[in-house]
């Protein structure tokens, strides 16, 4: 019996500590799977896969800073600041749009803009892993 419970609590143990741990920012929160590092600079945060092969970064600036854009504007700008494609609206909503562009590096990324009632979000996937999903449906379940 003690061998069992033993099994038990290692498998537990073993269990909860690969899923994934929330982290609280000031403005959103993440599902941040294991071995995922987190990097702050300035207004951005970047959470960069255990093997490097991709990386979210979140800038969060306040819409006072915006100057009154939309989106849309927002959007636009930084997709030709990037030389990423035309910006789409995502699910219909004025306030998310979303480009691609390629890095200087050659990586291909996808940035999004959400807007929302005090901030304004400027969220890019680059590169590919298998965590990716979970980590931005957490981050734009956070501010959506």
């Amino acid at each position: 019996m003690k061998m069992f419970t033993a099994a038990l609590c290692l498998t537990f143990f073993t269990v909860a500590s690969a899923m994934a741990e929330p982290e609280d920012f000031t403005d959103f929160s993440v599902e941040l799977p294991p071995g995922w590092t987190v990097q702050r600079e300035g207004v951005t945060t970047a959470f960069i896969a255990p093997d490097g092969s991709a990386s979210l970064q979140v800038a969060v600036e306040r819409l006072t800073h915006m100057d009154g854009m939309s989106a849309e504007g927002l959007a636009e700008a930084y997709a030709a600041e990037l030389h990423g494609s035309r910006p789409v609206m995502v699910d219909n909503d004025p306030n998310y749009y979303s480009f691609t562009f390629t890095s200087p590096e050659g990586v291909a990324s996808e940035a999004s803009v959400v807007v929302s009632d005090r901030n304004f979000f400027l969220i890019t996937v680059s590169g590919r892993h298998k965590d990716m999903a979970g980590l931005v449906e957490s981050l734009l379940l956070s501010i959506l």
